[in-house]
């Protein structure tokens, strides 16, 4: 019966666990994105972040942008900060940063949303003078809803998004993992005193 009780002691705290990380709302990203089937050349990284009018203050912070990149960035509307970052978007903000293709280029996205209805996106594209590569347009987004999850999407197989746990996952994990250590002891400390 004491096992029983020490293995369904275990899966609770598991089941805890797992449930108490899958809560956590992911508002960190990582892109990335591989040019190197795109070929060589020059090209243009563009970042924005734009909702309705109406839209309530929310912000969109890039930092650690890494790559191939050529010259100053051209920053217009809400931006803030230099490269590599971090750089603020504010509504309307935009950046669009020459770039050298055949690499990876990658970034980290931070997200931190307001309150109304009205939602924001972010997205990014890579385009030449002529056209956009990769895609008929952006190769990805991340849209903002308030009080609902984020939505990723990629529109491209040169684009990948991972989200990013924040601290306080790792933290639950952490509390968790102990838990499972530390219970077990404690009950075996009480059944021999």
């Amino acid at each position: 019966m004491t096992f029983v009780k020490d293995l369904l002691t275990k899966l609770l705290f598991a089941a805890l666990l797992l449930g108490g990380a899958g809560q956590a709302s992911a508002q960190s990203y990582t892109v990335t994105i591989d040019t190197a089937t795109l070929g060589g050349g020059s090209a243009y990284l563009g970042l924005y972040f734009l909702g309705l009018a109406d839209a309530a203050p929310a912000s969109a912070t890039v930092s650690h942008l890494l790559g191939d990149l050529s010259g100053p960035a051209q920053l217009s509307g809400a931006v803030s900060g230099t490269l590599p970052g971090p750089l603020v978007f504010g509504n309307g903000g935009e950046l669009v940063q020459a770039v050298t293709l055949g690499g990876v280029l990658k970034f980290n996205l931070s997200l931190t949303a307001g309150g109304g209805d009205a939602g924001m996106t972010f997205g990014w594209s890579l385009f030449n003078d002529s056209s956009y590569l990769g895609a008929d347009g952006d190769l990805g987004t991340v849209a903002l809803q308030p009080g609902a999850p984020n939505v990723v999407s990629g529109f491209s197989a040169v684009s990948s998004v991972a989200a990013v746990p924040e601290p306080a996952s790792y933290a639950l994990l952490l509390a968790g993992l102990l838990c499972l250590v530390l219970f077990p002891r404690l009950l075996r400390v009480r059944r021999t005193a």
